[in-house]
């Protein structure tokens, strides 16, 4: 049987200080990693909800049977504005989601750099 501060010191040492030390390694490459799946996930999540394929496979299809020359126009007319707006919408969401990227990469340097600084301010007392 272990000693009670056998494995104290089993968790201090592996399992706080080594998550601390890995903490930074995990972050740049498998989290990085799984919040890029995630937005790539996201990002084809909403390009099937807003139904491009659909738009585009019936943008020359008359709406509500009007088989006359200004119901075809309007039918198209109304179908391009309607995909430029999904496809404005969808660039806003992936610009959206590559600031959550930067972010990502950007935090903790972030974090670390203003510990130091407030640090730095707090012992100049």
């Amino acid at each position: 049987m272990k000693s009670a501060g056998g494995g104290l010191a089993k968790f201090v040492v592996f399992d706080l200080i080594g998550s601390i030390v890995w903490f930074p390694a995990w972050w740049y490459t498998t989290g990085l990693r799984q919040l890029l799946q995630w937005v790539g996930r996201s990002l084809r999540y909403r390009v099937r909800a807003y139904g491009f394929s659909i738009w585009i496979k019936n943008f020359f299809v008359p709406m509500y049977g009007q088989y006359d020359i200004s119901g075809r126009l309007i039918s198209v007319l109304m179908r391009f504005v309607v995909l430029i707006g999904r496809s404005i919408a969808l660039l806003v969401e992936a610009i959206i989601y590559l600031g959550a990227v930067f972010l990502w990469l950007v935090s903790p340097i972030a974090i670390i750099l203003f510990l130091l600084l407030n640090g730095a301010t707090l012992f100049s007392l």
